[in-house]
């Protein structure tokens, strides 16, 4: 059973409210007239999430270095696409 029962204008200017008293606990019916439309409920559980997930996979510590040559010819363009191998920069003719 709702809590609280609120017209859909009244929910729409109180809406922070609304979702502050369903956090803190309680059930909120948003009606149309007297017909029900929507429920605001307390979540269900409040699970914290994992703060550094990646810091559990051991990356190696020079796995973003700059000193990639072929990395860097990518982000100057000198990729060469149809072999999808880096041939190095292009000769000057």
């Amino acid at each position: 059973m709702p809590s609280a029962i609120f017209k859909i204008a009244e929910a729409r200017s109180r809406f922070s409210e609304l979702l502050a008293r369903a956090k803190a606990g309680e059930e909120i019916l948003i009606t149309r007239g007297r017909e029900p439309q929507a429920r605001i409920l307390p979540p269900a559980e409040t699970a914290e999430r994992e703060s550094a997930p990646l810091r559990r996979l051991r990356l190696p510590d020079d796995l973003f270095d700059s000193d990639d040559a072929e990395q860097a010819a990518i982000d100057a363009g000198d990729y060469t696409d149809a072999l999808g191998i880096w041939r190095g920069p292009p000769e000057a003719s």
